[in-house]
């Protein structure tokens, strides 16, 4: 009987283990499973924004002799006031890791278990949204939840990410790398420039200290028609 109950033991620890690697080398799968199934239902109903944005008289109104960066502020001033936590605002592209997902509005624990969430009132400080000059902040998790930020360590300077929104295509190139407390809101401090500020834990399996990556915009373009 101390045999069987040692075996079953040895056992149930060797599957805990393997559990426990399994999800530290690929991630949780349920929660993965959940995040897959809300950005596939997030990035349908931001394909219906975007071609209703796109529609809509607003989107068209050009001022004569109006440069491009100033339509594309009204535009997104247009846009945020539409905007409701939970619902999804762009996609983001990260090519050096692989990244290509739906942005949802807010950080609130649910928000971040559907995918990347833009910084809002909310979230303890509103940032802007791309377009309109300031510093656009979008957190997002480096364990569970498809681990959207896992990889935002090794993003260098010159590295490019793109922000699609469904008034514009807007493009960063990363400037530097920081480690600060969850209470240091001098990231969001304004510059000369517009700035994209990713955040997320860090070390990873810790909320200790927040992982931060500096971007600076370098282009911006309307949508094609």
């Amino acid at each position: 009987m101390r045999r069987k109950l040692g075996l079953a033991l040895t056992a149930g620890g060797l599957l805990l283990l393997g559990w426990l690697g399994i999800t530290l080398w690929l991630g949780d799968p349920f929660t993965a499973l959940y995040t897959r199934y809300e950005q596939r239902g997030l990035a349908e109903r931001l394909t219906t924004v975007e071609r209703h944005w796109r529609a809509a008289p607003a989107a068209r109104r050009v001022r004569r002799g109006e440069p491009a960066s100033a339509r594309l502020r009204q535009q997104a001033i247009a846009f945020d006031r539409t905007l409701r936590n939970g619902k999804p605002i762009g996609r983001i592209s990260i090519p050096k890791i692989g990244l290509q997902m739906v942005v949802v509005q807010g950080t609130t624990t649910a928000d971040l278990e559907r995918g990347p969430g833009h910084y809002d009132s909310a979230s303890g400080r509103a940032t802007e949204l791309p377009g309109m000059g300031g510093v656009v902040a979008i957190a997002g998790h480096r364990t569970t939840y498809l681990e959207p930020f896992r990889h935002i360590d090794s993003l260098a300077r010159g590295d490019r990410i793109q922000l699609k929104m469904p008034y514009g295509t807007f493009t960063y190139r990363v400037l530097a790398q920081q480690t600060v407390l969850p209470t240091d809101w001098s990231i969001l401090r304004p510059r000369k420039f517009e700035e994209l500020v990713l955040s997320a834990c860090t070390p990873l399996y810790s909320a200790s200290h927040r992982l931060i990556v500096y971007a600076k915009l370098v282009a911006a373009s309307p949508p094609a028609a």
